[in-house]
C-alpha cells in the first residue's frame, strides 16, 4: 500500500495461473508459474494466465502476454473473455443469443474461425473478463 498524492494506490498480487490458448482450446491445468502485480479494484478476484498461440494477436493478445483476468461468470457482448470448454480453455471475444455462445478469433491467422457453442448441450461457460493484457516485448 502506497499513499500517491491523496489517492490510496493499492497493489496486487496476481497469480499467473499457467497457460491458456489463444488459438484451440488448451487442457486447463492451474499451476502456479509465477506473480505479476497491478492496480485493480478491491473487492474482487483476479488471475493470470500465459498466452500460446495467435488467435487473439489482431486484439494485441500475443504468443508470450499475460492477461490479467477478474473473476466473473458473465461478460458483455464483444468481451474478450477466458472461456472453459469442458476441461480446456481458450481467450476469445464472447458474444451470447439466447443458449448459443459463439467465441470470436481476432487474429490474422485465417486458420481459426468462430467457435459456436450452446450452453444448454456443451460444457462451456465463462471464468472471467479479461481487463489487462501485459505485451511481450
Amino acid at each position: 500500500l502506497e499513499k500517491i498524492g491523496t489517492r490510496v494506490h493499492m497493489t496486487t498480487k496476481i497469480p499467473i495461473l499457467g497457460k491458456i490458448s489463444a488459438g484451440y482450446p488448451l487442457y486447463a491445468v492451474e499451476d502456479i508459474i509465477g506473480y505479476t502485480y497491478g492496480d485493480y479494484n478491491e473487492g474482487f478476484d483476479y488471475f493470470a494466465l500465459l498466452v500460446e498461440g495467435d488467435s487473439m494477436n489482431a486484439a494485441q493478445i500475443n504468443e508470450g502476454s499475460i492477461i490479467i483476468v477478474r473473476k466473473q461468470a458473465c461478460v458483455d457482448d464483444g468481451d474478450v473473455a477466458v472461456v472453459l470448454i469442458g476441461d480446456d480453455t481458450t481467450v476469445k471475444r464472447v458474444y451470447r443469443s439466447d443458449s448459443i455462445l459463439t467465441l470470436m478469433p481476432q487474429s490474422t491467422n485465417p486458420a481459426h474461425k468462430p467457435q459456436i457453442y450452446d450452453i444448454n448441450k456443451d460444457r462451456v461457460r465463462i471464468l472471467g473478463k479479461v481487463i489487462e493484457v501485459k505485451i511481450k516485448i
